[in-house]
């Protein structure tokens, strides 16, 4: 039997972009067959909704209410729903699960984090990151960061993405060798087509976020579900920006995208 998760999506007010309350989207992914979701909000450095002027026990309260909305509207269908976060830095994105509310609470040190902290202090108390549509190009992103060695897996398909970004997101992530996922980044529980939701697909359902951590860290095999067909990486796709390839130390280095996509370069 296949168990189909989504791993990437958005409710507000936690995330200013997003259009839909948690519980607004229980129904519609249960009817698109999935066994149960992630929400993973905009946080401190991202597009998050909530005030940051508050004092960080009540942001971070305010930020877990959308996930707690979703939770316990899927309590009563008997449907999971599982914590985790987005954080932005230079326009790259890392998907953060494995840490609850309560670890939020207790460490307001997690808004100064660098990359490399991050990775480490994720690491440290039980979860792992995975960095998101690691090829967009959007009009408020500059460069692409590549972070191969502070991050757990690559998200190779992101269903909101361009086409061309999903295929040298994909090639990318083959690379580096990491696991690979993939996610809907759904934002608006109105707009949702089943034809278009991305997630992995495990063999076995999944009874907390901790199994799905445990499945990346120990690269447990599982499947991506990805709606459509991507072709091939070619030179002809080459990334709409500059890219920045960070090396084992922390040291961003610019990178070739041609060579990088073609040879790899770690």
């Amino acid at each position: 039997m296949a168990y189909l998760y989504e791993t990437h999506m958005h409710t507000v007010p936690a995330s200013a972009c997003s259009k839909s309350r948690g519980r607004e989207y229980i129904d519609r992914y249960i009817d698109a067959g999935y066994a149960g979701i992630i929400i993973t909000d905009h946080f401190w450095r991202g597009n998050c909704g909530i005030d940051r002027s508050l004092p960080w026990p009540e942001f971070v309260n305010q930020f877990c209410a959308s996930y707690e909305n979703a939770h316990d509207a899927g309590l009563s269908r008997n449907f999971p729903v599982f914590f985790g976060w987005e954080e932005t830095y230079d326009g790259d994105d890392y998907l953060v699960y494995g840490l609850d509310k309560q670890w939020l609470t207790e460490h307001p040190e997690v808004t100064r984090w660098t990359k490399p902290q991050q990775y480490a202090e994720v690491h440290k108390y039980g979860g792992c990151v995975v960095q998101a549509h690691p090829f967009r190009a959007a009009y408020y992103i500059h460069d692409i960061h590549l972070t191969p060695h502070f991050v757990d897996g690559v998200e190779g398909y992101n269903a909101g993405n361009n086409p061309s970004w999903n295929v040298s997101g994909l090639k990318y992530a083959r690379l580096t060798g990491l696991p690979i996922t993939a996610g809907s980044d759904n934002h608006h529980a109105e707009k949702m087509c089943h034809d278009n939701l991305a997630g992995v697909v495990f063999d076995h359902p999944l009874e907390s976020i901790h199994d799905y951590v445990k499945a990346i860290r120990s690269r447990e095999a599982f499947l991506t579900h990805i709606p459509v067909d991507v072709p091939e990486w070619t030179e002809a796709v080459q990334p709409e920006l500059p890219v920045y390839l960070m090396d084992k130390d922390g040291i961003e280095h610019p990178a070739d995208p041609i060579l990088l996509l073609k040879n790899g370069l770690y």
